[in-house]
């Protein structure tokens, strides 16, 4: 609550059940975390967390991030379809600005977006 913040949310959806829910949070001061919120396990969280590497910047006005997240550690693999959505959160504004409206949390992926992984 303290810095913006930027919240990376996926899952695998191929099968009868989609996989766990990953979320991600990053700040504009560079720190992040990998949380249980969507109801993945510990020990699922902290594998995400420990493969991830993530790099802010602030400018004057704005700032960026990059993410480089271990998609094998959510069990994506080449033609696999992720469920996928993003949101950001500015302090300054109170707005939330999310990719895909998930009617609710941006980690609840039925009503998000897709991401179709290609060899």
């Amino acid at each position: 609550g303290q810095d913006d913040g930027l919240e990376v949310c996926l899952r695998t959806t191929d099968g009868k059940k989609p996989g766990p829910t990953f979320v991600l949070h990053g700040f504009a001061n560079g720190a992040f975390e990998s949380v249980t919120d969507a109801g993945a396990l510990q020990t699922q969280v902290d594998a995400l967390g420990k493969g991830t590497r993530y790099a802010a910047h602030q400018g004057q006005n704005e700032w960026t991030a990059e993410w480089a997240i271990p998609l094998a550690v959510v069990g994506a693999k080449p033609a696999k379809t992720l469920g996928f959505n993003v949101g950001i959160n500015r302090l300054e504004t109170g707005d939330w600005l999310i990719w895909a409206g998930a009617l609710s949390q941006t980690w609840l992926l039925d009503n998000a977006g897709k991401l179709t992984l290609t060899p």
